[in-house]
């Protein structure tokens, strides 16, 4: 479904489930809806009413030539919510889509019931830096193709071994690659805005109940940093998965879901 443009670039949306709460997924670093996987917001749907959108520049969302900030991004997920008129919902983010998710509950606090925050961090100087081999995914080699790249991504910020055990799931997030390539533009775009965005010292002021997720192997956003994002969110819970990486949602669909759901129940 198309969002017609009120204050901001076209963004593309989809609803699934009919629950009568609603939870926004927020997705990462040039990634699409489509990358959330079907196992996670199928478990997810069998309960509430989840919205999926493709952040600007990503799939069949509006590609704006300027640049823009995660604060613009955040602003992106609001209208979303307008066009599916919900008032409130819960809030889950993943990568660079919870960073966004971390100012949405910022600037918009009567927005957010519950926030879930997946593989991310507060950003600043603070950041632990992530493990070297990680950087072969921001300086690809020169002729690299979409496909080409997604699959070094997925060998590189998953678990070790994971690949090798699910060469189904890896080729699944290939063609998704393939299907929707995200413009290099809009991947320069989205990392400048991670690298200006300093929420260090205003995560304290997060008033939604907040839980952390993070795999312990995890070497793109090192597990470190989700423990401090946790101390720093009053009352936050954090949970750790001590086998997984950094993509939960494709190497751990459905422990995440029962972890989030127990959370945006209200039950833990």
């Amino acid at each position: 479904m198309p969002l017609t443009r009120s204050d901001g670039p076209s963004l593309w949306y989809s609803v699934e489930g009919d629950g009568a709460e609603a939870v926004l997924l927020v997705s990462g670093l040039g990634a699409r809806a489509a990358d959330w996987g079907r196992r996670f917001p199928g478990a997810l749907a069998s309960c509430l009413r989840v919205v999926r959108f493709d952040n600007r520049g990503v799939g069949d969302s509006e590609k704006p030539e300027h640049t823009w900030t995660l604060e613009d991004m955040a602003d992106d997920a609001v209208r979303v919510l307008d066009a599916v008129g919900v008032q409130r919902a819960h809030i889950v983010g993943v990568s660079m889509g919870g960073m966004i998710s971390q100012l949405v509950a910022l600037n918009h606090p009567s927005r957010v019931a519950r926030l879930v925050l997946v593989s991310t961090h507060f950003g600043g100087p603070e950041v632990v830096r992530p493990d070297p081999r990680v950087t072969a995914i921001y300086r690809p080699p020169r002729g690299m193709t979409q496909a080409e790249l997604m699959r070094l991504a997925a060998e590189t910020i998953t678990a070790p071994g994971f690949a090798a055990r699910s060469p189904a799931l890896v080729e699944e997030l290939v063609q998704l690659a393939s299907r929707q390539p995200t413009p290099f533009s809009t991947f320069a775009t989205q990392l400048q805005a991670i690298l200006s965005s300093d929420r260090s010292a205003r995560v304290k002021d997060i008033q939604a109940p907040t839980l952390v997720i993070h795999g312990e192997l995890d070497p793109l956003i090192r597990v470190e940093n989700g423990r401090r994002l946790a101390e720093r969110i009053p009352g936050a819970r954090q949970v750790t998965f001590p086998d997984h990486g950094h993509l939960l949602m494709w190497e751990a669909p459905e422990e995440l879901a029962r972890v989030a759901l127990e959370f945006l129940r209200g039950s833990v």
